[in-house]
């Protein structure tokens, strides 16, 4: 049977969930279904594949996923599940601000927005009120002109975690488990780095992502005091 998408984005949802820190646990905001990735806006396939990634398939070596996650986990490092994050292409980025209000609208959920550093649009679904809940993000990209981010960017899934670590100690856990993909990537504001990216694989021109974020980002004042709720 030939490897999907969803299915290895649905393998690395259950190497994570290994840890209980790291279960999905509301369904209303993400499930899988056998070719479906469903969220608050609906299925979000269609959306990752109108501008897929030239790259060949690369699928994720879940063997080195595994050993990482249980150097991560072994001294509780692991604090939560952040968020899931989707990024894709768009004709407007305006008038796709305006069909994911409308759409959220529909549900029991909100919409935040997240002040950007780069071309992204960065929209937060789920709610607050939990500071701790997992969200889901959507990230919506107008023009792009870097060849690396049409590769290896657009499209995307990412996972992200919140860790105790530093960053020094990310990139160690990460090197030691020799992943022979593209180097991990610093995630940095002013000089201070909140995430390192790890890229995982692509499928069906659909990169992959685990996003370990460092003890320098706090994900409670985050979600309290720096998003804004637009609905």
């Amino acid at each position: 049977m030939t490897h999907t998408i969803v299915d290895e984005f649905r393998e690395m949802l259950n190497v994570l969930s290994s840890h209980a820190h790291l279960v999905v646990r509301n369904s209303d905001l993400f499930h899988c279904s056998d070719a479906e990735l469903f969220t608050p806006i609906g299925n979000v396939l269609p959306l990752l594949f109108s501008q897929r990634s030239k790259l060949s398939d690369q699928p994720i070596d879940f063997r080195l996923l595994k050993q990482l996650m249980e150097l991560l986990t072994k001294d509780q490092s692991v604090a939560r599940l952040n968020h899931i994050g989707f990024c894709y292409k768009v004709a407007s980025q305006k008038s796709e601000k305006q069909r994911l209000l409308a759409l959220v609208r529909q549900t029991k959920f909100h919409i935040y927005q997240e002040p950007s550093n780069d071309d992204g649009l960065w929209f937060f679904v789920g709610d607050t009120g939990n500071w701790e809940d997992l969200m889901i993000e959507l990230i919506p990209i107008g023009k792009v002109n870097n060849r690396w981010m049409i590769d290896y960017w657009l499209p995307h899934i990412h996972i992200d975690i919140d860790t105790t670590l530093t960053s020094k100690e990310i990139r160690n856990k990460v090197g030691s488990v020799h992943f022979d993909t593209i180097e991990p990537h610093h995630i940095s504001i002013d000089g201070v780095v909140y995430v390192i990216r790890n890229y995982l694989g692509v499928m069906d021109g659909v990169n992959v992502f685990l996003d370990i974020a460092t003890n320098a980002r706090q994900t409670k004042f985050t979600r309290q005091q720096i998003l804004k709720r637009l609905d």
